[in-house]
């Protein structure tokens, strides 16, 4: 294998690169992994888990919301289940009730994320209706 790294990277593979090594790396996706233990921000891991669960809808639009919800769990390995049951508790008291009502069981994140955009345009439609009379 011929790498294009520099400094510390290269010095920390070095040893295992070679076949004759004692424990030499077996695919690139072990070095890869090797790697990422080594320099992956995990201040950067806590931070996001931090503010994942300090992370509730208010005020904010749903889109804002959801965008800075994906944001960051894209930095965390949680699953579908763990997010659809999470976001549930982290949206505001109108999409609660609304979500509370509906007899849907949603198959994934993206479909929960339709509904309650959906029902949020139809909210705000209805409260800019009543506010205009």
């Amino acid at each position: 294998m011929i790498f294009r790294l520099e400094d510390d990277a290269d010095q920390q593979i070095y040893a295992k690169c070679h076949v004759d090594a004692f424990s030499f790396y077996q695919s690139l996706s072990e070095l890869l992994k090797h790697l990422k233990e080594i320099y992956e921000d995990q201040n950067l891991i806590r931070k996001c888990r931090c503010k994942y669960v300090a992370l509730k809808q208010l005020n904010k639009s749903f889109s804002s919301f959801y965008s800075e919800f994906t944001r960051i769990f894209s930095f965390l390995n949680y699953d579908d289940i763990t997010l659809m049951n999470d976001i549930q508790n982290k949206i505001n008291n109108r999409l609660q009730n609304a979500l509370s009502v509906c007899l849907i069981k949603f198959s994934s994140l993206d479909k929960l994320k339709i509904f309650l955009q959906d029902v949020n345009n139809k909210q705000r439609v209805n409260y800019q209706l009543r506010d205009e009379q």
